[in-house]
């Protein structure tokens, strides 16, 4: 199953980041309701967006910010 995160949207296009790599696909290939920093899975030739993924990278992400911000008030 491949996985992909939702980097950005630039006009018809979504820029994913694949790994290390980066990826543009076609927007319309893609659920409609994905935005960026979606993880998504293809199956079964679909797209599909994976909240449980999503919740979590985010929630890490959050939790980096925030070290990373008291860190630099002390």
């Amino acid at each position: 199953m491949k996985t992909i995160t939702i980097d950005r949207f630039e006009e018809d296009n979504a820029v994913c980041e694949d790994g290390k790599k980066i990826r543009v696909l076609p927007r319309a290939s893609l659920p409609a309701e994905a935005k960026p920093g979606d993880t998504l899975h293809y199956k079964n030739n679909r797209w599909y967006i994976n909240t449980d993924t999503t919740v979590s990278r985010a929630a890490e992400i959050e939790a980096r910010f925030e070290r990373i911000k008291r860190r630099n008030t002390i």
